[in-house]
């Protein structure tokens, strides 16, 4: 992994969201209830609470729950400011509008800012513009940038919720990376192997999607146990967290699988006490 000079501001930053210990990140996304109806965010602040309470890294929120949430997560978990939205409403949840800055999130007390891009749309040449500028603007506020990216173009193209193959995923990492992402969020590709031809190519740490809940908590401890061994520094895992029966237990049981690296099983026999 190529390892880039970066100035004080984004090194502080990023310590708080990547743990010391682990060089690992646990970042619970909840910036899902513009796409659709979400049931468990219709009331987030006590499930964001609960959360918090478990320690996880950072919560990925839009700027109005943000605000909502502060006394349930400040001093708890770092926030990353999610910049870019699309509506379920309008069907197009490829094409993002740009709806926050990086100067807000300064003011918000963000350690990080992350844009959804999609590489190999009709879009492609804007958003690519549109990247490039955001790194820019980053690096001079020192504020770290996660890029959320998805491909969706080429001979392997897969609707824009996966599963990808690594040829595309691939490219659409090492793009992210080129054009200024510090840490990048994207789907796993199912099994280490070829998750690891993903990380290998990116230059910079990447965390896991979490995608459609998940039918068992183990499917999602195997799920994130795998991306781990395939290089992956973390996770960003929104539905088959607070999507779950219980959430907090999820988390805590992802906690042990990320940041302690216990094995699956470990995880399950520990479960059967809690």
């Amino acid at each position: 992994m190529v390892v880039r000079k970066m100035s004080t501001g984004k090194m502080i930053r990023l310590r708080r969201i990547f743990n010391p210990k682990s060089n690992t990140a646990l970042i619970v996304p909840m910036d899902h209830a513009v796409e659709e109806y979400v049931p468990e965010l219709e009331s987030p602040l006590p499930l964001i609470a609960s959360l918090a309470d478990v320690g996880p890294d950072a919560f990925l929120l839009r700027r109005g729950m943000a605000k909502q949430a502060l006394g349930s997560f400040a001093g708890k978990a770092s926030l990353a400011l999610r910049i870019t939205c699309a509506t379920g409403l309008r069907g197009k949840l490829t094409e993002q509008a740009y709806t926050a800055s990086v100067e807000e999130a300064v003011r918000m007390g963000a350690d990080a800012v992350a844009p959804n891009i999609f590489i190999g749309s009709e879009r492609e040449l804007e958003d690519l513009h549109n990247l490039g500028t955001l790194a820019d603007v980053c690096d001079e506020w020192g504020m770290p940038l996660m890029v959320e990216v998805f491909p969706i173009g080429g001979k392997n193209a897969k609707p824009f919720d996966g599963p990808y193959a690594v040829e595309d995923l691939r490219v659409a990492v090492r793009v992210a990376a080129e054009e200024g992402a510090d840490f990048i969020k994207t789907y796993y590709t199912g099994d280490p192997e070829s998750f690891r031809k993903v990380t290998n190519y990116s230059m910079v740490p990447i965390v896991i999607a979490g995608g459609p809940r998940a039918k068992t908590l183990e499917d999602t401890l195997r799920m994130v146990d795998g991306a781990l061994r395939g290089g992956a520094k973390g996770i960003c895992l929104g539905r088959k967290v607070w999507g779950s029966t219980d959430p907090p237990t999820t988390l805590r049981m992802l906690k042990r699988i990320v940041q302690d690296r216990i094995s699956v099983e470990r995880a399950l026999t520990e479960l059967k006490t809690v």
